[in-house]
């Protein structure tokens, strides 16, 4: 068991008091970012200095790359949200960091601004136009199932948003990596006009991990 210097609150989702199980029970512990002691089989979602442990076994679920990381919370990884229809995410975005285009083949997505500004938009389906919006703090915006979306702070400062979905599982396909590395290079040198695998590899070896540094205006704004 996780112990440190804060509180302590097991909260049991979606279950009476009849049918609790130590598989439902979720310990949570908020303890101040200058006291925290790593450790290996936990991993954290931090809002503000507070930090609330969300796994307890091997951590899954966190995607870090060189524009920031973000940790989900779902069926997979948090067993309390099993059978109650919800999972969430937590993304920390550095200066000019994006979450990059990516889908949820399973869930709609609210997605909330708890610190910072972010460029937004979506694109849902073939034949129809991409929508796009700025979402300020204490703002939120909202992704359609299956919707391919992306989330870009073009602040020169972090930024954090809080994301909910509709579903337990709601899966995430990232998009150029999933093309590139998911596909056979046939099939996506064909989809590119007849690249040949040789140059479909060499990209594949430059495809950014999520979340990426973003676009380059930003960058040279804010001298990264």
């Amino acid at each position: 068991m996780f112990t440190c210097c804060g509180e302590r609150l097991s909260v049991g989702f979606g279950v009476t008091s009849r049918s609790i199980t130590t598989s439902m029970l979720f310990s949570l512990d908020i303890v101040r970012w200058s006291n925290f002691r790593s450790d290996s089989i936990f991993d954290e979602i931090a809002v503000g200095k507070d930090i609330a442990v969300v796994c307890s076994d091997d951590c899954t679920g966190i995607s870090q790359g060189t524009g920031g990381r973000t940790i989900q919370a779902s069926a997979f990884n948090f067993p309390g949200a099993i059978g109650n229809g919800i999972a969430m995410t937590v993304g920390y975005l550095n200066a000019c960091g994006i979450n990059l285009p990516h889908t949820h083949p399973r869930a709609t997505e609210i997605n909330f601004s708890v610190d910072g500004d972010f460029d937004v938009g979506f694109l849902q389906e073939n034949g129809v136009s991409f929508v796009s919006n700025k979402v300020k703090r204490g703002t939120a915006a909202i992704f359609p199932q299956g919707a391919i979306h992306f989330e870009q702070n073009l602040n020169c400062v972090p930024a954090t948003f809080v994301a909910a979905f509709n579903s337990e599982d709601p899966g995430v396909l990232t998009i150029a990596n999933q093309f590139f590395g998911g596909l056979p290079a046939t099939v996506v040198g064909a989809s590119l006009g007849g690249l040949n695998i040789s140059t479909i590899q060499d990209i594949r070896m430059t495809v950014a991990k999520n979340p990426s540094v973003g676009i380059a205006e930003c960058r040279k704004r804010c001298g990264l």
